[in-house]
């Protein structure tokens, strides 16, 4: 659970830098919001299945919610700052 709340406190690093202007702002953003979480996602999600090989494995409910909020808000922070970009790409 602390790596699943560093991914979660990597996406608010990100949300400060929403209405930069920079373009590196963005970038960061997007490192920090998007891409950052969803290694955690995989890596947490890899400790799990080896944990679930255990016979003493209890399933937690907050735990696969929790993995699946942070995927969620990785997309989101990643619409947020790619948006910027590419708008700032095609003009």
């Amino acid at each position: 659970m602390t790596i699943l709340a560093l991914g979660f406190v990597s996406v608010l690093v990100s949300i400060p830098l929403i209405p930069a202007d920079s373009g590196a702002a963005h970038v960061i953003g997007y490192v920090a919001g998007a891409l950052v979480p969803i290694v955690v996602v995989g890596f947490v999600r890899r400790m799990d299945l080896d944990r679930r090989r255990s016979p003493f494995y209890v399933p937690q409910r907050m735990f696969r919610t929790a993995v699946v909020a942070l995927a969620v808000l990785a997309v989101i922070a990643a619409g947020l700052h790619v948006w910027p970009l590419a708008t700032e790409l095609a003009s």
